[in-house]
């Protein structure tokens, strides 16, 4: 039964998650809701679910979340959660108000091509600043990786590690999908529904479960994907993309092996790297000289 119920989850879990958020999209926009509240409420709801199934369901019970690494997590809840959490939801509220009052040049496309063509937007210049973090060369790239690492120290990878960020990182990822949104011009009801597919990948991204998305890992940056960019092994990242997998293929850096998991996640110990529990050096990391050899 529980083998049943396994492979239920594996195949049947994300197409649910998708069609159960594109409904909420629709019903959200359809039925004249407030979008900023109906934002607020969408997280909490997706977050329980995963952290219920991934307790139940785990891929690997070795990656899954401990006391101790709960205590990691809720310290940087605690210290930076409010300034991450805050970014995040300051800049979708103010892309859907500065939207609603100044309609742009896409105001007024169908919300159905206005989505895709958002999130290709959104996830180029994503794409190219989440690289350049791990691959370029100089003081900004420098700078971009020691905020950046703080995501890539944790040796376990569940939905709540999710929110293992330093707060610089998340505040210029808001920024970035507030000006995405407000430069396309799009409407409201648009911007909302490219807000609540961005979540939905990113949390699924981190999920501790057995999914399998099969010819979808060409469209999304699911489970699967985001698995190996968590790597310990260089060799084995790539997957830079948050929500699409377009560009991944497009400039070479997408990695897909069906069934396939990382040895280990994290960072390689190397002298000067904070571990991911030394919370107060991790804030203060983007701020000293050094840039680990395995990055």
């Amino acid at each position: 039964m529980k083998n049943t119920l396994r492979a239920a989850v594996a195949y049947g879990l994300y197409p649910i998650l998708l069609s159960a958020t594109l409904a909420y999209a629709y019903l959200a926009i359809t039925r004249g809701w407030d979008l900023p509240r109906a934002m607020t409420r969408f997280l909490p709801a997706l977050l329980a679910i995963l952290i219920l199934v991934e307790r139940i369901f785990p891929l690997d019970p070795a990656w899954g979340m401990t006391a101790r690494s709960f205590g990691r997590d809720l310290r940087y809840l605690i210290l930076d959660g409010a300034v991450i959490a805050g970014t995040r939801a300051a800049a979708g509220w103010l892309a859907l108000r500065w939207l609603a009052a100044h309609p742009g040049p896409l105001a007024h496309m169908p919300t159905w091509l206005a989505v895709p063509l958002a999130l290709v937007a959104w996830d180029f210049v994503q794409y190219h600043v989440h690289r350049y973090s791990h691959e370029g060369k100089g003081p900004v790239a420098r700078f971009l990786w020691r905020a950046h690492l703080a995501h890539h120290l944790p040796d376990r990878v569940y939905v709540v590690m999710h929110g293992v960020f330093h707060p610089l990182n998340a505040f210029w990822l808001a920024a970035l999908l507030q000006l995405v949104l407000i430069g396309l011009g799009l409407s409201p009801q648009a911007a909302f529904a490219a807000m609540l597919l961005i979540d939905l990948q990113t949390l699924v991204s981190h999920f501790n479960a057995e999914i399998r998305t099969g010819w979808f890992n060409y469209l999304f940056v699911g489970t699967e994907l985001h698995r190996a960019h968590h790597s310990a092994e260089v060799a084995e990242t790539g997957n830079y993309g948050s929500v699409l997998s377009l560009w991944d293929i497009a400039f070479g850096t997408f990695r897909y092996g069906p069934g396939l998991k990382p040895s280990a996640f994290g960072v390689k110990p190397e002298p000067g790297v904070p571990r991911s529990e030394e919370v107060g050096r991790v804030l203060a990391y983007p701020f000293s000289d050094w840039r680990p050899r395995n990055s």
